[in-house]
């Protein structure tokens, strides 16, 4: 009887094994065709399932040049990914008491903000900001205005230089009118975020993200040892021409983070977790990012760095970020216990696809 008992889990372990092996195999068929397709040199890929992870792999090499291969350790930039960790520094301050969403953000603003600013932006909530109802332009930052499409920004952005622009920029259309995406919306944030806390946006994604969750390769700046671990970026409209990293200063909240998929896989899985907390018995945390969203259109609502899609059977959450010489892809649904980080040198919509494409495959 023991015998056959054995026997029986051993045949199970060798099946669950094989189909594993299967899905892992189908994986990478479809990662490295998508990077021959697209000529990519460089992706990373972290996989969850059953709320665990499931695989955190590198495909490719470092650069065209370096053959040292990518692993889950190698970084990249994550581009407007880092909007959800502003959302998630914002949900914490709030809990401590230092933001209400329902407060104008000119009551955040320092003396340095003119009058005349403060009475323009007066109609503006904090929570018009995170969600892109705020009638802020995108571009209103001049990092942003200035930046020629395709090429790394390199300058930095002050808080001098932030301050001159919120003082001189004129709203697109009364707030809370309609939905449109602001990258200096969240450049904002992050500035009415630093001065509500006296600290500066690289301590505040310390205190509130990576010490929390152990993520140890995300950043605001590199160190020596990071920096030989950082993927070499290729411009999107010809990857064989290398590009650099941005330098975005205060703009980092929305556009400038760097990561890589060790760290980002930890920190989804965290995520699900609270999701499926949050449905489940309303349990609350910082990591939910969409208790209060905005109408993207008809099957997709905006929250604090997050987006929520709810055309499929599940709802499916995500967000990315593309900066021209880096992607990023970052989709999970709680409901199926599933998600799926991309990161690669080089953007463009196939990453996206990629990912989504993944996420919906998994069971």
């Amino acid at each position: 009887m023991k015998k056959i008992i054995f026997q029986i889990i051993t045949l199970l372990i060798l099946t669950c094994c094989n189909d594993i092996s299967k899905e892992s195999k189908s994986i990478d068929n479809r990662i490295e065709k998508a990077m021959t397709d697209n000529n990519i040199p460089s992706l990373s890929v972290g996989i969850i399932k059953n709320g665990k992870i499931e695989l955190v792999k590198g495909y490719g090499s470092v650069s065209r040049e370096d053959t040292t291969r990518v692993n889950p350790n190698s970084i990249f930039q994550i581009a407007s990914q880092s909007k959800m960790f502003t959302g998630i520094i914002v949900n914490n301050l709030l809990q401590e008491g230092k933001l209400n969403l329902e407060e104008p953000i000119t009551s955040y603003f320092p003396s340095d903000i003119s009058e005349s600013a403060k009475q323009r932006l007066s109609k503006i909530k904090l929570k018009f900001l995170l969600n892109h109802t705020s009638g802020i332009p995108s571009d209103a930052c001049s990092v942003y205005s200035e930046r020629i499409d395709g090429d790394a920004w390199t300058k930095s952005y002050s808080k001098k230089q932030i301050i001159k622009d919120i003082n001189a920029l004129d709203l697109e259309f009364e707030p809370n009118s309609q939905f449109q995406y602001s990258n200096s919306g969240y450049a904002i944030v992050g500035f009415i975020c630093e001065t509500v806390s006296n600290l500066n946006y690289s301590q505040l994604l310390k205190k509130y993200a990576t010490e929390k969750y152990e993520l140890n390769n995300t950043s605001v700046e590199l160190s020596d040892s990071q920096i030989l671990k950082l993927v070499t970026p290729y411009r999107k409209d010809n990857r064989m021409v290398e590009t650099k990293p941005s330098n975005m200063g205060m703009a980092t909240p929305a556009s400038a983070i760097y990561s890589n998929t060790t760290d980002l896989t930890k920190i989804l899985a965290e995520q699900i977790k609270a999701y499926r907390l949050y449905d489940s018995i309303n349990e609350q945390s910082p990591l939910i990012l969409t208790k209060q969203t905005s109408k993207m259109d008809k099957n997709f609502q905006y929250g604090f760095g997050l987006i929520k899609e709810t055309s499929g059977p599940h709802i499916k959450y995500g967000h990315g970020g593309d900066a021209d010489g880096y992607g990023c892809e970052y989709f999970f649904s709680p409901q199926k216990n599933t998600g799926v980080i991309a990161l690669t040198s080089s953007g463009g919509r196939w990453l996206g696809e990629l990912a989504d494409g993944i996420l919906d495959d998994l069971k």
